[in-house]
């Protein structure tokens, strides 16, 4: 058994698009996270933040998950919208009379926790090594530089490129697909086969992801067509509000649907890197066909190298 910390950090998420409970028309998890030890007091679904937060507080109280012990916590942290529920619901109950709420910033690392949660009642296989908070930051520049570039302007959707990675001495090989010219569905394909694709292609739905495992998927859609958590975590990691395009990202494992893990986010990150250092090499010399390499540095200082050139 283990004692809680004197922090919890209390979230809540709307997730009516993708977890639906029978008789509600809203869906939104309240969850309380323990600070010293990274683990969740307790998970609730409710069908407002006010109601939740206020459940989902006194369930921790009361009934913590294993294996956690009772515990009452000295402070309270809430993301400023939420700061007022959590106030109210503290409120009401008697155990918190002395516990003092905050307003918390930064909070990406307890937002990935949910995050992991989601993904998981949506169906997707989670990671044992999920990406760090500066691993996304690194793979959302990236992202971003890809947007604004918009290569597939000048890509057609047949342009597959072939891309050697080295990361922590380990090298594989990848071809990369830039989506979009087609003006059917933006995006970037990172595979260990192109043939791969076409094979999920021609398969019927039930055995399509049997095809792309390792596969590294970027869809770039409006907001209003991005699925929550996506948008959700896009929001997080500052991407513009005005922005046209939001990017939902997939792995494939085990034949399955999955969210990334870290060695993923590190691989599309120079996978779109070096994409755009081709593409880059293409607007100043037209029809350039020779090797581009490059590397990029991660947040810990570890360097990854690419060479990229087209077939």
């Amino acid at each position: 058994m283990v004692a809680g910390s004197s922090t919890w950090i209390v979230l809540a998420r709307d997730v009516s698009d993708s977890v639906s409970i029978q008789g509600q028309r809203r869906t939104v998890f309240g969850a309380v996270l323990d600070v010293d030890t990274g683990l969740v007091v307790h998970l609730l679904p409710g069908t407002s933040v006010d109601s939740v937060v206020g459940r989902v507080l006194k369930a921790a109280l009361v009934r913590p998950a294993a294996p956690l012990t009772k515990a009452v916590p000295q402070r309270l942290v809430a993301p400023p919208e939420l700061l007022q529920s959590v106030e109210a619901a503290a409120a009401g109950l008697s155990k918190l009379t002395d516990t003092v709420v905050v307003e918390g910033h930064q909070l990406q690392e307890a937002e990935e926790i949910v995050d992991s949660m989601v993904g998981h009642m949506e169906g997707r296989n989670q990671p044992e090594e999920p990406p760090t908070v500066a691993d996304w930051q690194v793979l959302y520049r990236e992202l971003a530089a890809f947007t604004e570039a918009a290569p597939w302007r000048r890509w057609s959707d047949s342009d597959w490129f072939t891309a050697r990675f080295e990361i922590n001495g380990t090298t594989i090989q990848r071809d990369c697909l830039v989506l979009g010219n087609a003006g059917l569905q933006r995006g970037f394909n990172v595979i260990p086969d192109a043939d791969d694709l076409l094979r999920a292609s021609s398969s019927d739905t039930a055995n399509r992801w049997t095809h792309l495992d390792d596969a590294l998927i970027v869809h770039l859609d409006p907001w209003r067509e991005t699925h929550g958590v996506y948008a959700d975590k896009a929001r997080r990691y500052a991407w513009p509000t005005d922005a046209p395009f939001v990017p939902s990202l997939l792995t494939v494992r085990d034949g399955g649907p999955a969210d990334l893990s870290a060695s993923d986010s590190r691989v599309l990150a120079l996978a779109l890197h070096a994409v755009l250092t081709q593409d880059a090499r293409r607007l100043v010399a037209a029809g350039a066909n020779a090797i581009v390499a490059g590397e990029l540095t991660f947040a810990d200082n570890t360097i990854g190298r690419f060479e990229v050139d087209r077939p």
